[in-house]
């Protein structure tokens, strides 16, 4: 079988711009504002 690439019509996979961080339970900004570049895209 052969999927579409993420980010593609059909794909059933798909990133972020942004992802924040997993603290105790929660979804956390960083504390400074700054975003990594998101490599898997």
């Amino acid at each position: 079988m052969t999927y579409a690439q993420p980010g593609q019509e059909g794909s059933v996979v798909s990133f972020k711009s942004r992802y924040d961080n997993f603290i105790g339970g929660e979804w956390v900004a960083p504390a400074d504002g700054r975003y990594f570049e998101n490599v898997t895209r």
